[in-house]
């Protein structure tokens, strides 16, 4: 699954607000500050002075909230809308290519009601026309996770998938056709960093909760040595990007070309949110750009590194 980042700091939500949201809270501060917390602590004659000093510095945080609101005009005239009003109407929702420059425009597609299961219609981009480590790398992590039910599905295995939100510790779930019981579990990590022991130990506990022997594990980036030494021990096969390119060549090409087709179909390349299941957009905060959720802020507060 992709990795949730950090959390938007009260400022960055205000600058992506409409202009007014930071002038109605200076007000408020304003009022707060020089009238409520004097009229709350002026009884107590141990505190005159700090019901002084709330009068003479209630202006600081309302002008504060009234330069931010300025800060909000300004992008929302001059740099595109606020978040708030592209909240508004989530069935259209910019995408940017994830290689994409710091001045590049985001495209605008239609957003799908759930998490459409190869990714909806995009901007055209450049298809990758055979397997190779270099192709599989420029997959987003759903788009990599989907790659892996895909390529089971051409094994001839019925393949179970957790859609989207936390995938407690595996994204499938294999069974040879016509078969009730499970025959393995699989877990996927489109990670660009060696996967450590604690994700393999966590599709090793899955195992043994539901008494399934084998366990496959897919990452691009491979494996620390204890993650190694612990799959060993619990029969849970790791597969780093070279092994994948590696198994799919040995399919038909037939099937090969089938799996190009859809792993690479439409916008493959914009990170999907976790917790939603939708393309994220590229964002401006105090830090920089960052993926932030199409839902922001009405339902979801998922971000990622704009490399991820």
């Amino acid at each position: 699954m992709g990795r949730r980042k950090r959390q938007p700091k009260l400022s960055d939500i205000l600058l992506e607000s409409p202009w007014w949201v930071s002038v109605a809270l200076g007000f408020c501060a304003y009022i707060a500050f020089h009238a409520i917390v004097p009229a709350l602590l002026g009884a107590n004659r141990y505190l005159a002075g700090l019901t002084m000093a709330s009068r003479e510095f209630a202006w600081v945080p309302a002008i504060a909230f009234c330069f931010l609101g300025l800060l909000s005009f300004i992008k929302a005239r001059f740099g595109g809308q606020p978040v708030a009003e592209t909240a508004r109407a989530p069935r259209h929702r910019p995408v940017a290519s994830a290689k994409a420059g710091p001045a590049a425009s985001p495209t605008i597609k239609e957003a799908p009601d759930g998490a459409a299961p190869w990714g909806a219609a995009s901007a055209p981009q450049p298809r990758p026309q055979s397997w190779s480590l270099e192709a599989l790398a420029l997959l987003e992590w759903k788009r990599f996770e989907l790659l892996c039910v895909a390529y089971y599905e051409q094994l001839g295995f019925t393949v179970e998938t957790v859609p989207h939100g936390a995938d407690g510790g595996i994204d499938a779930t294999l069974y040879r056709q016509g078969m009730a019981q499970p025959m393995a579990l699989v877990q996927c990590k489109a990670w660009r960093s060696p996967v450590k022991v604690e994700p393999v130990r966590a599709l090793g506990g899955v195992m043994h909760q539901h008494k399934i022997r084998r366990g496959v594990f897919w990452s691009l980036s491979g494996y620390s040595g204890e993650a190694k030494k612990y799959a060993a021990a619990a029969d849970i096969q790791l597969l780093d990007g070279a092994g994948i390119v590696e198994r799919i060549r040995k399919l038909e090409p037939s099937q090969q070309t089938a799996l190009l087709a859809k792993a690479f179909e439409g916008d493959y390349r914009t990170p999907t949110c976790a917790a939603c299941g939708v393309k994220l957009v590229k964002r401006t905060g105090r830090r920089g750009s960052f993926w932030g959720c199409s839902n922001y802020p009405a339902g979801c507060t998922v971000t990622m590194e704009l490399s991820a």
